[in-house]
């Protein structure tokens, strides 16, 4: 067996600590950023093939904003306020 290379145990313990807290998360709170991830990536490819957004996706997105603050308590407001 060859030596793990540091970027290699690194990606393992964090990929360990992402698991915890996945299996920490209520159902609610994974299918939310399950939703959010997919439609992030579809819109995202949207913009890249049309340099466009559909009405649709943007509706989609502040529902998805919104359950995600919902899901996480946390704020509501659209700025962040970093």
């Amino acid at each position: 067996m060859t030596k793990k290379s540091e970027w290699e145990i690194k990606r393992e313990k964090q990929a360990l600590i992402n698991e915890k807290a996945i299996k920490a998360m209520t159902a609610d709170q994974l299918n939310t950023i399950k939703d959010l991830k997919a439609h992030l990536g579809a819109c995202l490819s949207n913009i890249a093939e049309m340099n466009d957004l559909y009405m649709s996706d943007i509706n989609k997105l502040d529902s998805l904003f919104h359950d995600l603050n919902r899901h996480f308590n946390m704020d509501h407001n659209y700025r962040s306020n970093d």
